[in-house]
């Protein structure tokens, strides 16, 4: 008896947008290819999200959720958190649920490291985990893929 297991290794991809006009034609251009073999998130600073839409910052993030479920779907995940480093972050897809996790009362990424500390968790390097967050903090967009080795080439 054979089992067919998928056994090549996940990997992690990180990639920054200075703008939101170019993480929406990454995003179309993931879409157009169709490439659904791996998981996808999008981090950014909730006010550089208001200053892109030029809209009035709130802390009410509902008109953010909407913007990213008619562009993902109405079922992908939105969340936001409060980290004394980044400010106000907003975080789309399958890593909500890590990012929101709560350990003693507090979510992972509000702790002073729990950014860096996700990232490294699910395979960035160290490089990666650093560059990121310094990129998230200056008001870049990161998009987050998961996925095959041979996928994450592709693109």
């Amino acid at each position: 008896m054979s089992n067919n297991l998928n056994t090549e290794q996940k990997q992690v991809s990180f990639k920054a947008y200075k703008d939101l006009r170019q993480l929406e034609n990454a995003l179309k251009d993931l879409k157009e290819a169709n490439t659904n073999l791996f998981h996808l998130s999008i981090l950014g600073k909730v006010n550089q999200f208001c200053m892109d839409k030029d809209i009035m910052y709130s802390m009410d993030n509902s008109i953010i959720k909407l913007y990213w479920q008619d562009l993902m779907g109405k079922t992908v995940n939105f969340g936001s958190y409060y980290n004394p480093e980044s400010g106000s972050v907003f975080v789309v897809g399958y890593l909500m649920t890590i990012f929101l996790h709560k350990i003693n009362g507090k979510s992972l990424a509000t702790l002073s490291s729990g950014s860096y500390g996700i990232f490294r968790g699910i395979g960035g390097s160290e490089a990666q985990a650093t560059m990121s967050l310094k990129m998230l903090n200056s008001g870049c967009y990161l998009l987050i893929l998961r996925g095959d080795k041979s996928e994450l080439n592709f693109l």
